[in-house]
């Protein structure tokens, strides 16, 4: 059974103070004789070590100067007991690979550090076990509140996220990114990936696309289903009937990938554009494309999503939709603390930011006849 914050705060507390008295050296100076360094008052000298955005930059670095010259270090844990707050939160990712992580985390951290929070990330290798431990963790740390990338499964298998929704109903900052639990109270940030699909696969039909194939992840998460719900509803808007056939589950590195054949890529009911739902999956299809002695754009279009680096230099370079991965780790970390300093009230803050289709010379720009 997790501890209560209370108890969890109380507990850091008192190692702390057993480790300031075994070394007592470390602190020179406290709080009070600090401010009386500087000539400020401790409320000053607090917001300073606080990141307090209303410090002017000449009177941080003066109490940062004189607190390094008499080594003074702020007990985090004894500020803790006092505010009920450890000033730290917790930041799950499914893994920490690629860009697209990397400039999420990069939005998180300018808003964190700006708060005078830190972070404590945690990876879970796209494993939910993995990713339960690391949260009750996290908990037991007693962080203030939770940003994840939670964990979801294969599309066809069945996943629990009892571990979320218990967090929601005790009360704890929850923010999801980039993907969330649908009909759930919880607050999210996420790109709208059924209009950026829609823009793409609309435009393909604008270029004289009829027969237009979707290479999808095998993935249940709202981002893949979204993006196949917009490719979907741009056909049928469009008056083209959805071909099962032309639906492929696969992952960049799966056998799938091997179901598209020459024949698939060649025969008399052959697509005439590919629509992959991540650029990965554009660029492994590229192989086979090649293979069947085809020429992107000329005898067949791609596109993806995402506007990895990837897509840019890629011989013939990649349509595709751009992903604002900062501004999701900024909107996120922004709406967490907007929990943490309102009173509950039950609003729930759920934000789809709009995405910008990227035209490159992948799609080709002629009407097909």
């Amino acid at each position: 059974m997790l501890l209560d914050k209370t108890k969890i705060i109380m507990y850091n507390t008192f190692i702390e103070l057993v480790q300031h008295f075994c070394r007592s050296s470390m602190s020179e100076i406290n709080l009070k004789r600090l401010a009386e360094l500087t000539g400020l008052s401790k409320t000053t000298v607090s917001y300073v070590f606080n990141n307090h955005p209303g410090i002017p930059e000449q009177t941080r670095n003066r109490v940062l100067t004189l607190a390094r010259k008499y080594n003074y270090r702020p007990n985090y844990f004894a500020q803790a007991l006092n505010t009920g707050k450890t000033r730290t939160l917790g930041v799950l990712f499914t893994n920490a690979l690629g860009v697209f992580m990397g400039e999420i985390m990069k939005g998180l951290e300018d808003v964190i550090y700006k708060y005078g929070y830190h972070a404590l990330i945690c990876t879970c290798n796209d494993d939910q076990e993995r990713e339960k431990s690391h949260l009750e963790m996290l908990l037991h740390k007693g962080v203030d509140g939770i940003i994840a990338f939670f964990v979801t499964e294969g599309i066809r298998k069945k996943t629990s996220y009892s571990h979320w929704l218990d967090l929601k109903k005790r009360g704890i900052p929850l923010v999801f990114i980039d993907r969330y639990l649908p009909g759930e109270n919880i607050d999210f940030v996420t790109c709208d990936d059924f209009s950026g699909t829609y823009d793409l696969v609309t435009y393909l039909i604008s270029l004289g696309h009829r027969r237009i194939a979707c290479l999808c992840k095998k993935d249940s998460c709202t981002s893949i289903k979204n993006r196949l719900a917009g490719y979907k509803k741009a056909l049928a808007d469009a008056g083209i009937e959805v071909n099962k056939d032309y639906i492929i589950f696969s992952d960049a590195d799966d056998e799938n990938i091997n179901a598209l054949t020459t024949n698939f890529l060649t025969g008399n009911d052959s697509p005439s554009a590919i629509f992959a739902v991540t650029d990965s999956l554009a660029i492994a299809i590229r192989g086979k494309i090649k293979q069947a002695g085809l020429r992107i754009p000329d005898d067949i279009a791609l596109a993806g999503f995402g506007n990895s680096p990837e897509s840019a230099v890629l011989p013939v370079p990649l349509t595709t939709v751009s992903q604002p991965r900062e501004e999701l780790g900024q909107k996120a970390a922004e709406i967490l603390f907007n929990q943490l300093n309102s009173s509950p009230s039950g609003a729930v803050n759920q934000i789809m930011i709009k995405p910008e289709l990227i035209i490159r010379e992948s799609s080709g720009n002629k009407l097909i006849k």
